[in-house]
């Protein structure tokens, strides 16, 4: 039984990740979830085990990624994978972008006619 160790809120994310093990593209994954210290990985028909080290290539926010990472548990077709440096910029950025699509929507107020004083 392992403890659980996440200090930080998860967030859903839908990001096409390829998994590098040993420099080269190992796999082809879909991130499910991230929080600061790491992210979620569906991989399909794929077994790394606890304590591989990979690294995870990614495109969004404008920017390529290389990210590396070490595999902390392995269930049904995922990974969990924690970053080994912190990856602020894109946890910001990935983050921000969930809040703006998850805000929400609010009617536009008209805005009022100006008045006459005559």
């Amino acid at each position: 039984m392992s403890v659980e160790r996440r200090y930080s809120k998860r967030y859903a994310i839908d990001l096409q990740v390829q998994i590098r093990y040993r420099r080269r593209r190992f796999s082809h994954a879909w991130a499910r979830n991230l929080s600061e210290q790491g992210m979620y990985l569906d991989v399909r028909a794929v077994t790394l085990p606890t304590g591989t080290l990979v690294e995870l290539e990614l495109q969004c926010l404008g920017r390529e990624w290389l990210i590396p990472a070490i595999v902390i548990h392995h269930q049904g077709g995922g990974i969990g994978v924690m970053f080994r440096d912190p990856q602020d910029e894109l946890y910001r950025g990935l983050i921000g972008a969930h809040e703006l699509a998850h805000r929400p929507h609010r009617p536009a107020i008209p805005a009022r006619e100006p008045s006459s004083l005559y």
